[in-house]
């Protein structure tokens, strides 16, 4: 089968175990996952996730995920991820710890690619990413602006395998990554997880400092959001992140679309450069017991500057999505997304929470 049809099969969501507290508060859920797709073949894991019981009903609910799955290629992955609200809702941390023992694909630096041109790599990841949001000193007419800070450090091992084919090597840096950050966020959502009126502009800046050997860069992003009511409980979502670099990026931490929430369905990396850009339209909708459905249309493309990429063609991603609701009363779903990548390449997504 060609590579333009990876992704092809997925088979998921077999269990779930819940329990319900004396005030009909779900404590947890737990799903094993059994999928396949053409990149890691068969996957087998777990997700889990433990909701603590806010003290008003009214308030954000804080939960602690974890997942852990591998698959037939020799490739693993851990994640546990507490998203807590603190301090009367106005401390929110959003912390990632993640093991990466993976295979992947590096297809050069650009817009356009070869899909039959590719050198393998195994890289080896441990990263520790703890950003704080807060609203602290805010007037609470003006709560819906939240300031914060963020830090990032990992520490990767990556070795491309031997291939015959011409592609120049790409910036590689083994070692201690460390970066500082900060972000300016406005926020007027109705609901964290599933919002129908709203919207949402975050701007973050990270400094990849000198320590531990590691290398100079700078990332940023600005990603916005806006959601709107249309009719038998449909949901529009529109989303929009722009990405970019600055200084000797290593080539996996250039700006790209992630394959899972931005431009679903590729390979992360994929596309990759200097600068991002990533459009997103979804229309969501609940339909019964647990379950809901959404369509989306998306386009994306990567550039080495402004200019270049303004002139750069639209990589284009369509399809559908099915969702099971964890925890029912807060919203909280996993997702399973359907695509089709420039009419060529079928894709397959699972993920906890919606996609932006």
């Amino acid at each position: 089968m060609e590579r333009h049809l990876k992704y092809f099969f997925l088979i998921s969501i077999l269990l779930i175990f819940s329990t319900l507290h004396a005030s009909d508060f779900q404590r947890y859920s737990i799903l094993p996952i059994f999928a396949y797709n053409e990149e890691t073949q068969l996957q087998m894991g777990l997700m889990s996730l433990f909701f603590l019981e806010p003290k008003h009903p009214d308030d954000p609910i804080s939960s602690l995920d974890f997942a852990i799955y591998g698959t037939t290629r020799k490739q693993l992955q851990i994640l546990f991820s507490p998203d807590l609200y603190l301090y009367q809702n106005k401390i929110h941390l959003d912390t990632e710890f993640l093991y990466w023992n993976w295979v992947g694909h590096y297809y050069g630096i650009g817009n356009t690619i070869d899909y039959q041109r590719y050198q393998t790599y195994d890289m080896q990841r441990f990263s520790i990413t703890i950003p704080v949001q807060s609203s602290l000193g805010i007037p609470q007419k003006f709560d819906f602006f939240n300031y914060g800070l963020v830090w990032h450090s990992e520490h990767n091992k990556t070795q491309f395998r031997k291939s015959g084919l011409e592609l120049e090597k790409p910036n590689i840096h083994q070692g201690f990554r460390n970066a500082l950050g900060y972000s300016l966020t406005i926020d007027t959502k109705n609901h964290p997880q599933t919002p129908s009126q709203g919207f949402y502009i975050d701007f973050e800046q990270r400094y990849y400092l000198k320590l531990f050997d590691s290398p100079f860069f700078i990332s940023q992003h600005i990603d916005l959001r806006y959601y709107q009511y249309l009719f038998w409980n449909t949901t529009l979502a529109l989303g929009g992140l722009y990405q970019s670099t600055f200084g000797k990026a290593p080539f996996d931490m250039l700006a790209m679309p992630d394959g899972v929430k931005r431009f679903r369905g590729i390979e992360k990396g994929t596309f990759r450069d200097q600068q991002a850009l990533v459009l997103q339209t979804e229309f969501r909708r609940p339909l019964f017991w647990r379950l809901a459905g959404v369509l989306f249309y998306e386009v994306s493309k990567v550039g080495p500057y402004f200019s270049a990429l303004y002139r750069e063609d639209f990589h284009h991603a369509y399809g559908f999505g099915g969702r099971l609701a964890l925890n029912k009363k807060e919203r909280i779903y996993l997702r399973s997304d359907f695509s089709i990548i420039d009419n060529k390449q079928l894709g397959i997504t699972i993920h906890i929470r919606e996609a932006f």
